[in-house]
């Protein structure tokens, strides 16, 4: 059969709710840009699912300006405020109006699509395939610019905003960005979903609950999109930029609570209380809990919930289990503090006696388990990932700052430009730095440090133009790189 994009692959790509009769308008544009995916010289680069997903992506950028819902102009003035300028990689002229399509624009989007299924390495923004599809792409919807039609739809549901009145209308805001937005969905979400079902799995026995509290999870855990950041911050500076500010704060100041057993304290008719493994109080309504009134909560010592604090008030957010008696409450309290580390106690004195450093360099693997089993007084019980014995010289342990456990990366010292590194190579570092951003070889605690003390100044993309605009390139956009290649992890 032909590739062919349908309506419902453009309505999946809406927020819940709606619709407008411009969509049949927008998916023969898509399939328009579709067909030109498949006939540039980048074509033979490229798999069904990208060319999909660049058609689509471009054809959902063009709806979010004409109708300026204020997704790509959230977009620009996020990158303006962290970068200093509207895009990554690309120019923009003072003229720029973020309600009208760019060449720029287009070339950052089909790069961003392509990304979203490159794992192992990086396209060059200036590739020539690239830029050459992006202006094919650009030209036909420049074309359409003066008779495009409007989803007023979509632009009414950001600018009206009537969900935020309700925390479930509010969260299916929040699940767009991360499952459905042509901007923030995409790259790592179906990782992060698998994950997280697994995650649940191991307190819900049940693939139907563990997939709804997965689901949930993704609304607020996972930091999405090309600047990484949290679905309630996408969704509050959409709010911003269209004028709803009040509603902005709203959405931001959530307070989140994890899937954890939570005591029940005290109840009446009306509503009930209760206390949290660290000791917070949480008073809901039988309405909040999505319950018609105290027959559960009479009936049961405690319950295993996700809950969020959204507008003064706590709301159910997810499924919820519930059980009796003390024995088997401490029991499901014991199982969730398993699922944590604990850190170590003397990580001050640790950091301090490295000169004030988190990373710590090793010849081998051999030496550095030496090292760790003589800090944290016990030896390493369990087995080695077999790759690391292709990668057993030139190792760097890194201790978080928050989490107060260390990390292992065989084979990256040799690309750490630090001055207490005696692995650095120069040469090889120009050939692997990059793969340190792309690849989950360090941890992204470790790679926002490295990044932020210029460690990985010899990181550079291929360029046709000359190995130093290929470094230029990549430094003065590495952490917008990160960002948006690593994603949530880059935060970890």
């Amino acid at each position: 059969m032909p590739l062919k994009i349908t309506i419902q692959d453009i309505k999946a790509h809406h927020p819940k709710g709606v619709n407008d009769p411009s969509e049949f308008y927008y998916m023969r544009l898509a399939n328009r840009l579709l067909a030109i995916t498949g006939q540039t010289l980048m074509s033979p680069q490229l798999t069904q699912e990208m060319r999909q997903r660049i058609a689509l992506c471009v054809t959902l950028y063009f709806e979010d300006v004409i109708c300026d819902s204020g997704i790509w102009r959230s977009f620009i003035a996020k990158n303006q405020e962290m970068y200093g300028r509207r895009l990554p990689f690309y120019e923009t002229t003072d003229d720029y109006l973020p309600d009208e399509p760019y060449l720029e624009d287009v070339k950052l989007v089909v790069w961003d699509a392509i990304m979203t299924f490159k794992y192992e390495s990086v396209v060059n923004p200036e590739n020539i395939g690239l830029s050459l599809l992006a202006e094919q792409l650009y030209d036909v919807i420049d074309g359409e610019f003066e008779r495009a039609p409007i989803n007023e739809a979509l632009a009414n549901y950001f600018r009206e905003c009537r969900f935020v009145s309700d925390f479930y209308h509010m969260r299916d805001a929040l699940k767009f960005f991360v499952f459905s937005c042509y901007l923030t969905s995409g790259r790592h979400v179906e990782g992060y979903m698998k994950y997280q079902i697994d995650t649940a799995m191991e307190l819900i026995d049940q693939p139907d609950l563990a997939y709804y509290e997965a689901e949930c999870a993704m609304a607020w855990q996972y930091r999405i999109g090309p600047l990484a950041l949290l679905p309630e911050e996408w969704l509050g500076m959409v709010l911003r930029a269209v004028g709803k500010t009040d509603e902005a704060e709203g959405v931001e100041s959530i307070k989140w609570r994890d899937y954890e057993p939570y005591l029940v304290e005290q109840y009446d008719n009306k509503e009930f209380t209760l206390c949290s493994i660290d000791g917070e109080q949480l008073k809901l309504t039988y309405d909040n809990m999505a319950q018609k009134d105290d027959s559960i909560v009479s009936k049961h010592d405690f319950t295993m919930a996700m809950f969020a604090n959204y507008r003064g008030e706590w709301y159910l957010n997810g499924p919820a289990s519930w059980g009796d008696g003390e024995r088997v409450f401490n029991e499901v309290c014991d199982n969730v503090r398993n699922l944590h580390d604990d850190g170590l106690e003397n990580y001050a004195d640790i950091v301090k006696k490295n000169g004030d450093s988190p990373l710590f360099y090793f010849k081998d693997v051999k030496e550095a388990m030496s090292f760790l089993n003589q800090v944290t007084g016990q030896p390493f019980k369990g087995n080695l990932p077999k790759e690391w014995d292709k990668k057993d010289k030139n190792v760097v342990l890194f201790l978080s700052p928050t989490r107060h456990i260390f990390a292992m990366a065989p084979g990256a010292a040799e690309c750490i430009c630090d001055p207490h590194n005696p692995y650095y190579d120069k040469q090889l570092a120009a050939e692997h730095a990059l793969l340190l951003v792309v690849q989950n070889a360090v941890p992204g605690e470790m790679l926002q440090y490295l990044i932020a003390n210029n460690m990985l100044s010899d990181a550079c993309l291929k360029s046709t133009v000359s190995v130093e605009h290929g470094r230029q390139l990549m430094q003065q956009n590495i952490d917008f790189f990160a960002r948006t290649l690593r994603r949530d992890d880059y935060h970890k």
